[in-house]
């Protein structure tokens, strides 16, 4: 269609040039009228390369340039078939062009002034003969024009919706195939990322057990072999005596006995042997009085509140810490006394081991690695572990976890 638009736009230059052409060798014109109508004729050329071709974004846009331009046409082409009648072309152009320049309805107007430029002289109509005689050849030719003027822009439309249609569609596919490959990019990345995020959990997996058999190893293994080195250094001392001697080494050996068998329930991620069968104020009693005999130090169990039975996590990560508040006790404190207490309150539950050894400064101590452990699994379970200590003044520790039930619910017998 915009072919089109350029074809009917160099229309009236065409038949311009062919009318001038003939016009030019016509013997019977004398020179002086030749030369005064290849100007207007040159006139003509310019005023329509001016308004129409040299600004294409104004025709059937903008009115007003184009009002004065399609008066300014109808004036030069009818002043030229004035002069000589090959212009009549010309002005046959007008036609079409009304429809070419003129916006909406003007174009009817623009073929009705052409109409009356076809006449020539417009005082004619009212001379002699008969009126529809001298009208009728300009009524057609504007009534044929106004048609075909019609069909023109009726045919335009119908382009013009079914270019607006194709651009939409081929907009609605590009953004179609545009999305489609930002969600096959979108669909790597995330693969990619579930594949970053599965070996991260791998790792982490990986670690945790680490830690968690570190931790085990550490509380089972670690303190069992030092309570036996422990007693071995003991008999070792008390070589004059057998029965020390052999007090010793029964001591030691139920020691490394019960190591194992935590080594294995470890190994399986059971809860610790004494509390398989007995709730933890049970099974911190028998840790307490096992640590006492062994150490040959007075220690004491002391339990508040309401005891219940709770999680198994939760039983597991108070036990842990008390045994080991206990071992260190055992290697560094020298104490005279050892308590512990066990308080069951509303949503915590708080062990406290308190002793009357030498202490230390807990900011120049450093953390060895039962203490690390010990907050590791505290920490899991969303509770705290708090250090009080002074050269000379003893140590507490106080572990608090949340006290979450165990799912039977049951109180601890």
């Amino acid at each position: 269609m915009r072919d089109w638009d350029g074809t009917w736009r160099a229309l009236p230059l065409g038949l311009l040039a062919l009318a001038t052409l003939v016009a030019m060798f016509d013997s019977a014109a004398a020179p002086r009228e030749r030369a005064v109508t290849a100007a207007l004729a040159a006139a003509l050329a310019g005023w329509h390369w001016l308004l129409v071709m040299a600004h294409p974004q104004w025709p059937e846009r903008v009115l007003a340039p184009m009002v004065v331009y399609f008066a300014g046409l109808l004036a030069l082409a009818g002043v030229l078939s004035a002069r000589h009648p090959v212009f009549a072309l010309v002005v046959v152009a007008c036609f079409p062009m009304a429809f070419v320049a003129l916006p909406g309805w003007w174009a009817y107007a623009g073929v009705a002034a052409a109409a009356l430029v076809t006449l020539g002289d417009p005082t004619g109509l009212l001379g002699d003969g008969p009126l529809w005689g001298r009208l009728a050849p300009a009524l057609a030719g504007a009534a044929f024009a106004s048609f075909l003027g019609w069909v023109i822009r009726a045919m335009e439309k119908e382009v013009e919706l079914r270019r607006t249609e194709v651009e939409r569609r081929r907009a609605a596919n590009q953004a179609l195939e545009s999305a489609n490959a930002r969600l096959a990019r979108l669909g790597e990345e995330n693969a990619e990322l579930q594949g970053k995020l599965l070996a991260a959990a791998r790792q982490t997996g990986v670690a945790g057990e680490r830690d968690r058999m570190a931790r085990e190893i550490h509380d089972t293994v670690a303190q069992g072999l030092a309570g036996v080195v422990t007693q071995l250094e003991a008999a070792e001392e008390a070589a004059h005596d057998p029965e020390v001697v052999r007090r010793r080494l029964s001591t030691a050996r139920n020691l490394a006995r019960e190591s194992l068998t935590e080594v294995r329930r470890s190994l399986d991620d059971l809860r610790p042997g004494p509390l398989v069968e007995s709730g933890l104020p049970e099974a911190l009693s028998s840790l307490v009085s096992g640590w006492g005999d062994t150490h040959e130090a007075p220690v004491t169990l002391t339990v508040t509140g309401q005891a219940r039975l709770l999680h198994p996590e939760v039983e597991l990560t108070l036990f842990r810490a008390v045994q080991e508040a206990l071992a260190n006790v055992a290697r560094h404190a020298a104490a005279g006394r050892t308590a512990v207490t066990l308080s069951y309150m509303e949503d915590v539950v708080v062990a406290d081991i308190r002793d009357d050894g030498v202490g230390f400064t807990p900011s120049e101590g450093g953390a060895g690695f039962g203490l690390t452990a010990m907050r590791q699994r505290v920490v899991r379970l969303a509770g705290n572990v708090e250090v009080e200590s002074a050269p000379g003044q003893g140590t507490a520790v106080s572990v608090t976890v949340p006290a979450i039930p165990s799912a039977t619910g049951q109180e601890a017998t």
